[in-house]
């Protein structure tokens, strides 16, 4: 099956088409999300849009710091090559650091932000996994995306079902543990996995990371409300 609309000289690859549908769904989820919260909702979509446009360039353009030779050799280097995970994590801090800068500016809490953000990335990923579903080319690669797809619409459902308990770290911190425990498993459905350590690749060190994080600061926090108790 080709990979892309080819309309006269025009070629659309279906990857953009997948990109424009899950960005717009995820701007409606976020929208959708915020509608009650305050006379700010439209401040923080604002603040988080922004920061997701400079976090996209900054993905795409990444590759001036990783790759600087073969950009320097070629500059059509940088239209058809990105940051790769790399740039994407080094997108998601400078995003994670503006956020937090702007929720501070604004007097609202971070974990507001972090939920609404949370809202956007399962809606994005919720519709990407359903474009990669529907151009599975094996059994095994469509059994990855279904069970990327069920777990992304199962943690909306949940965030939308105690909507009012996401202002709190403890239930962020929950999606983030049960969304990276997830990711864990999907990557062992995957048919191209590098293992690094421990039978596992970067990635699914990078979400065990996660989880062990937000275990660690669950029990932290308990044991500080017990103290206090």
């Amino acid at each position: 099956m080709q990979d892309a609309i080819v309309w006269g000289s025009l070629i659309i690859k279906y990857s953009y088409i997948a990109f424009a549908f899950s960005a717009l769904a995820a701007y409606i989820a976020m929208k959708y999300w915020l509608k009650d919260s305050s006379e700010l909702n439209s401040s923080i979509l604002e603040d988080i849009t922004d920061i997701s446009f400079w976090a996209l360039l900054t993905w795409k353009f990444s590759t001036l710091i990783f790759n600087p030779v073969q950009v320097f050799n070629n500059l059509y280097y940088l239209l058809y090559f990105n940051g790769g995970d790399r740039g994407m994590w080094l997108a998601a801090i400078i995003a994670f650091i503006f956020l937090t800068i702007k929720s501070k500016k604004r007097g609202v809490s971070g974990w507001i932000y972090a939920a609404t953000v949370a809202t956007g990335l399962l809606a994005y990923k919720l519709i990407d996994a359903m474009f990669h579903l529907l151009f599975s080319s094996t059994v095994q690669t469509a059994l990855s995306d279904l069970t990327s797809f069920f777990l992304t619409l199962t943690l909306m459902i949940w965030m939308y079902i105690s909507k009012e308990n996401f202002r709190r770290p403890h239930e962020i911190c929950q999606l983030i543990l049960w969304f990276s425990i997830g990711k864990i498993f999907i990557s062992f459905l995957q048919n191209e996995r590098s293992v690094v350590f421990l039978g596992l690749s970067k990635e699914q060190l990078l979400f065990l990371a996660l989880a062990v994080s937000c275990l660690f600061l669950q029990n932290f926090k308990m044991k500080g409300n017990f103290k206090v108790s």
